[in-house]
């Protein structure tokens, strides 16, 4: 009787590389490197606006809560433009993918580490006041992933931390006319998640029990009491009062 050989089930030693997440790092550095690197920051008056609305509603939320001292955290920092501006406000950190916009940030004073933020985030639960996520999401491939971690490294209890960022909108009025006339709906290639108002109004809302919201770019940021998810191009947020125990993640977003 001829015995029978079984067939390896993995690929074989020959062909794998050693897991290498200096490697991976560096990859994803110059990716985004590449691609920002000629980026022009053309919106000078939104990012103004953005921080005074950051200042104003941090503000108000060190008040409520008697606050002096607190730290945060900038996540994807690049060269901490939004970080300096805000220094007076928290005591602050910054991460970033680039190790190029982490040199500028530590020559500007501001503690940085390299880290990949695309799924989970390294650092210590309810480490954080505050968490900065500035035009960083939509860059993200798993954005419900990345609030749930978010929502993890900020306080809790008697002195909640808050969450403020940004992020462009794709699906609105324009951008659809776009897609009509058969044009992509981003041209930005790091874009690997395009928002609507309800998705990302649902994820924030799932995490924290207020969220207020500052339209930067659309017909909506002159006239307010249009709706958001049709005349929104661009959004700013401070998310506060992180919930805590969220419910189970069993939300489908249907556009």
């Amino acid at each position: 009787m001829t015995a029978t050989t079984s067939k390896p089930e993995t690929i074989p030693e020959e062909y794998l590389l050693n897991p290498d997440k200096d490697r991976r790092q560096r990859l994803m550095s110059q990716y985004y490197r590449h691609h920002h690197q000629n980026r022009n920051v053309n919106e000078v008056k939104d990012n103004e606006d953005k921080i005074l609305f950051f200042k104003e509603k941090i503000s108000e939320w060190k008040r409520r809560h008697n606050l002096t001292h607190v730290v945060g955290v900038d996540l994807g920092c690049r060269s901490a433009t939004f970080t300096t501006q805000l220094a007076g406000y928290a005591s602050w950190v910054g991460v970033d993918i680039d190790d190029n916009a982490i040199a500028e940030a530590r020559m500007k004073g501001i503690l940085c580490n390299q880290m990949d933020i695309s799924v989970n985030i390294d650092l210590t639960s309810a480490a954080f006041n505050i968490v900065m996520l500035t035009e960083v999401l939509e860059h993200l491939p798993y954005p419900a992933i990345t609030i749930k971690e978010i929502h993890r490294i900020l306080k809790k209890g008697r002195t909640p931390g808050i969450f403020i960022g940004s992020v462009p909108i794709d699906y609105n009025f324009h951008q659809r006319l776009r897609v009509f006339r058969g044009q992509r709906i981003e041209k930005d290639p790091t874009h690997l998640h395009s928002f609507s108002f309800h998705e990302l109004d649902t994820l924030l809302k799932h995490y924290f029990k207020t969220v207020e919201y500052l339209p930067l770019r659309g017909t909506a940021s002159r006239h307010p009491w249009l709706p958001y998810q049709y005349f929104v191009r661009d959004l700013a947020w401070v998310a506060s009062d992180p919930l805590s125990r969220p419910e189970p993640w069993t939300i489908r977003i249907i556009h």
